[in-house]
């Protein structure tokens, strides 16, 4: 038996987990930290997963082989399933269906930028909540957020811009699923800034669901302020995971402020700004008769019916995705048989 690459890459980790999408089914899949496999210390440098073809040998869900550091430049070797704070590879080969949960009591959301919510944590970075009945702050009832950082009783939303707005007291959270039928989808907007080029916030990551390059389409109610926006649209160019915005080559110098509507107008007022995928641009060379620019990445929408791929579990050094900025070079592999 022999083993073809399947595919292979590399990133830069935020030390959240981290989705590699393959183009067929893995039979091994392997990793290596290139940042911490020059630095000592207890940390992570190399992980291996061993497919369903290796039978009992298979990896079990969140484990695998992990190669770290013992405080110097030696190596132990031991599985991700040692430490129960650590994460190591999940392969789903089918979309995660989030089950109905209870409703889940928000105590207080902080009138802060961003916001910090206080409740009985169940949640885990990265997931996607919707809040709704809030009382105190009516702005974001309905809304969908991403949790950014938990604790044992809330969490903090960097896509939630509460600032100027009257605290929340009261209210419920349910986790949905963030993969959908058909992405990407339509964002909430829950911050701009104005410039020669606009800064948008939105509630949710746009890394995972938007590229450079892609069109977006505005739609904003008069009552958040910045009508010249509604309607408009623009072209990403640039991204950031680490605050939930975008850029768009929109210049917005000259329009009104953008803000949310008073507490007491939100349930009468249309209560959401939204942006979402406009499409992508190709050009065509007159002399040559080429067309270039299209990138199957950057063309809404795509259907949610996806490839398999392997879940690197984050969450610190010791864990497959590292420390926040450490290079992941990743190698996927089908065994021939």
């Amino acid at each position: 038996m022999a083993f073809t690459i399947l595919d292979g890459g590399s990133f830069v980790s935020d030390a959240g987990s981290k989705d590699i999408i393959l183009p067929s089914s893995a039979d091994y899949f392997k990793f290596t930290n290139v940042t911490q496999m020059a630095a000592s210390g207890s940390t992570c440098v190399a992980g291996e997963w061993f497919g369903p073809k290796f039978l009992t040998g298979q990896t079990a869900a969140n484990d695998g082989i992990r190669w770290r550091k013992a405080g110097s430049h030696a190596i132990l070797i031991d599985t991700f399933a040692t430490s129960t704070a650590t994460n190591g590879f999940t392969y789903i080969t089918e979309s995660p269906v989030v089950e109905a949960q209870a409703a889940n009591a928000i105590t207080a959301i902080t009138a802060a930028s961003p916001a910090v919510f206080s409740q009985t944590n169940t949640y885990a970075a990265g997931d996607i909540i919707r809040i709704y009945g809030t009382t105190g702050m009516l702005q974001y009832g309905g809304i969908d957020i991403q949790i950014s950082t938990v604790t044992g009783s809330g969490y903090t939303a960097i896509g939630l811009r509460a600032a100027g707005l009257t605290a929340g007291t009261a209210g419920f959270t349910r986790r949905i699923s963030r993969y959908n039928a058909v992405d990407p989808e339509y964002m909430y907007v829950t911050e701009i800034t104005k410039g020669s080029t606009t800064l948008v916030r939105t509630s949710i990551d746009p890394t995972l669901y938007y590229v450079v390059g892609m069109k977006v389409r505005f739609s904003v109610p008069s009552s958040f302020g910045m009508i010249q926006l509604d309607g408009l649209t623009g072209t990403i160019t640039a991204l950031s995971s680490a605050d939930y915005t975008m850029t768009v080559d929109i210049d917005s110098s000259a329009f009104t402020t953008f803000a949310f509507p008073l507490t007491t107008l939100s349930p009468t007022a249309r209560l959401f700004a939204t942006l979402a995928p406009a499409g992508a641009s190709t050009q065509y060379n007159p002399n040559t008769m080429v067309q270039t620019g299209y990138n199957f990445t950057l063309q809404p929408f795509h259907t949610g019916q996806f490839t398999p791929f392997m879940r690197l579990g984050g969450g610190g050094a010791g864990n497959a995705t590292g420390a926040e900025n450490d290079v992941i070079n990743w190698l996927a592999y089908k065994l021939e048989s």
